[in-house]
């Protein structure tokens, strides 16, 4: 959730974004129009109700008269603060009505209500609120002139900072997403700042604005808008909708999601890149991670990775001197495609990502998750085919995923049967080239592996424990530990209980035709993450 000085600072925005687009916006009265104007006068008149123009004027006097606390203060103890809290309420009435016209005036009349809101001494908000103002606002989102639309789009913004809830219910979000699409860059920032407000701390209201289609427009803005301040707003808007609260599930399948990592990646990557971009460009990227990591995912989402580009964007992060953030999201997105189908696995092997990430996990200037994550990447693309598994070993990946079974990290469990898989990928070789002994065999020994891996038997974990003793017991049958097995057996009795013909929920039968990698030395199906 964003924090309060920015929520804060929306007022400061929105009055400086309205006096932009005052000065921007030009005299909106043709000669059709000011034929209407005069319509609309006379109605009023008619009706006896003030003038649009004088309507204008009792706002901005009263604007002046009480904009610091000093004035307003001055103005109750000279006509009692019933009285001026009675004419606060009639101008606000009297500028929804305006707003509610045909007049042209519409537009300045927003402009003085939103010199209104931002005064911090009065009860502006409820007011507003309590005269109308939102169904008027909500109506001219999709008014004749654009500017007419920008500036409803900033005054609800500016009412969602505190009545997000009532904002929403009036209907603001269906023609707010709308609005993201212009390419006027105020009215696209106003629409965009105001569905950051309506998002803010909500999952419903947040989900409610992805319904609503906001992702297409919004890859638009990140990847081809022009000014910097568009970029930065949309990119924080981006970052709303993945960090809304901790957890939630996706908002839309992740698959949609995709098309933003290589334009991230890329404003990252560009040189001299504007803080603004910068910054939540990152930040949007580490959610994104985030959401992988934490996500199963379906082969469609990685084949929506795969499509968009996502590899070589992954590569561009993985380099050397990506830095520390950089190199954890890439591990974290890796592990996902990997975790898929042996294309997943082929596509980062295509990509040439194995190799920078076992530089990754085996550099001494790596930060110790990013070994951690990036040792788990390597294996879950060794937990491929047989070629890939090979693959992997060529390019060196056994040392880095031995030294991964030293660590306390969550991966152990699916490092233990990457090299599971590696090691009956070196069975198939040893047997397709008719050589003495397994080769891989030798390097997982050579790289402190099997003591690792001889000692983790007994791990208080079973779920570390089980493959531990199965790998033991397929490949290095005399380094099995009977009394840790009998252990094991009897923990995995206790945790889990046994079964109804009595038998323990762990298999200790460990033969050949158990391999997962059946009679072609295939992996377990790159499912397992690593």
């Amino acid at each position: 959730m964003r924090s309060s000085k920015a929520r804060n600072n929306l007022a400061v925005v929105v009055v400086v974004e309205h006096q932009r687009i005052a000065h921007h916006a030009g005299p909106l009265s043709t000669e059709v129009e000011g034929r209407e104007h005069t319509r609309s006068c006379e109605a009023m008149d008619s009706a006896g109700c003030t003038s649009p123009q004088a309507v204008l004027a009792k706002a901005s006097s009263l604007v002046d008269a009480i904009q610091t606390k000093e004035g307003y203060d001055q103005a109750v103890q000279q006509r009692g603060l019933d009285v001026v809290e009675a004419e606060i309420t009639a101008v606000m009435a009297d500028i929804c009505q305006l707003m509610a016209s045909s007049s042209p005036l519409r537009l300045d009349a927003m402009l003085q209500l939103n010199r209104l809101l931002p005064i911090k001494h009065i009860d502006r908000f409820a007011k507003a609120i309590g005269v109308g103002v939102l169904p008027a606002a909500v109506e001219q989102l999709s008014g004749r002139h654009e500017m007419e639309s920008g500036a409803a789009a900033w005054l609800l913004g500016m009412l969602a900072v505190n009545h997000a809830a009532a904002v929403a219910d009036a209907g603001a979000v269906p023609p707010l997403v709308q609005l993201v699409s212009s390419r006027t860059d105020r009215v696209c920032k106003g629409a965009m700042g105001a569905l950051r407000m309506i998002m803010a701390g909500s999952v419903d209201r947040r989900d409610a604005v992805v319904a609503a289609g906001v992702l297409q427009p919004l890859l638009t803005v990140v990847r081809e808008a022009a000014s910097t301040e568009v970029m930065a707003v949309g990119l924080c808007l981006l970052c709303d909708v993945w960090a809304v609260t901790e957890s939630p599930p996706l908002p839309a399948p992740l698959a949609e999601f995709a098309p933003f990592l290589p334009v991230l990646v890329s404003l990252i990557a560009a040189p001299q890149q504007d803080d603004g971009v910068l910054e939540p460009a990152r930040v949007a990227l580490a959610h994104f991670a985030t959401w992988c990591d934490e996500q199963d995912g379906t082969d469609g989402d990685r084949d929506a990775l795969v499509e968009c580009g996502a590899v070589g964007s992954l590569k561009t992060m993985a380099a050397v001197g990506a830095g520390r953030g950089a190199h954890e999201v890439a591990g974290l997105i890796v592990i996902f495609i990997a975790a898929g189908s042996p294309a997943h696995v082929q596509a980062v092997i295509d990509g040439d990502l194995v190799p920078l990430l076992i530089s990754m996990a085996v550099s001494e200037e790596s930060h110790p998750q990013v070994k951690v994550i990036a040792a788990g990447a390597v294996g879950n693309v060794a937990h491929g085919s047989q070629q890939q598994a090979e693959y992997v070993v060529e390019c060196g990946g056994v040392q880095p995923l031995c030294d991964a079974l030293g660590d306390d990290n969550d991966n152990r469990e699916n490092t233990i049967k990457a090299l599971d898989n590696i090691l009956r990928a070196g069975r198939q070789k040893q047997a397709n080239e008719g050589l003495p002994d397994n080769p891989y065999s030798t390097l997982v020994d050579q790289a402190g592996g099997v003591d690792k891996v001889v000692e983790l038997q007994t791990h208080e974990d079973v779920d570390i424990a089980v493959p531990a003793v199965m790998l033991v017991a397929d490949h290095y049958p005399d380094r099995v530990d009977p009394q840790g097995l009998q252990a094991l057996m009897q923990a995995a009795a206790e945790e889990g209980g046994d079964d109804e013909d009595g038998e323990s929920d762990v298999d200790t039968d460990v033969s050949e035709d158990d391999s997962r990698s059946g009679g072609e030395g295939e992996g377990e199906g790159a499912g397992g993450e690593a």
